[in-house]
C-alpha cells in the first residue's frame, strides 16, 4: 500500500501526490492509508512564516498535544528525527524496520530503521493519541 507513496517529489508544504515535504508524507500515510486524518499544519507553517529548518518548534507543540512517544516503534508510528542539532525532521515507521520519509531529491523514499544515515538521527517514536 504504501508503494503509492514512494518517489513523491519534494515540495516545502506540499500536502499531496504532485509534491510533498516530510509532514506532507505523515500527513498523506495517514489520511490514504491508516484513513486516520491529521492536521495539515500548512496554515500554521505559512502564518509563522516556517521553512524546513524551523519545523522543530511545531512538532514540539503537536508532539506535546496529541503524540506519546513508545519506547518500541509500530507500523504507522511517526519516526521524529534531528536535520544537524534540531528536530527537524519526521518520517513514518513501516513494517520490517524501515521508515518512509522526504527530504530533498529523490523525494520520498523508504530507508531501513538502522540504516546509517537515520539511526544517528533518530530521536525517537511517536504514536498518535486516541
Amino acid at each position: 500500500m504504501e508503494g503509492r507513496m514512494i518517489g513523491i517529489p519534494y515540495i516545502e508544504h506540499g500536502r499531496d501526490y504532485s509534491g510533498a515535504d516530510c509532514w506532507g508524507i505523515v500527513f498523506l500515510f495517514y489520511r490514504d492509508i491508516l484513513k486516520r486524518p491529521i492536521p495539515s499544519y500548512v496554515a500554521e507553517m505559512q502564518a509563522r512564516s516556517f521553512h524546513r529548518r524551523d519545523i522543530g518548534a511545531l512538532i514540539e507543540d503537536e508532539r506535546a498535544e496529541h503524540w506519546v512517544e513508545v519506547p518500541e516503534p509500530a507500523h504507522g508510528d511517526v519516526v521524529l528525527m534531528r536535520t544537524g542539532r534540531a528536530e527537524s525532521h519526521v518520517g513514518i515507521y513501516l513494517k520490517g524496520a524501515r521508515i518512509l520519509h522526504s527530504e530533498g531529491e529523490p523525494g520520498s523514499y523508504i530507508v531501513r530503521a538502522d540504516d546509517m544515515r537515520i539511526r544517528f538521527r533518530l530521536v525517537g517514536y511517536f504514536r498518535r493519541r486516541t
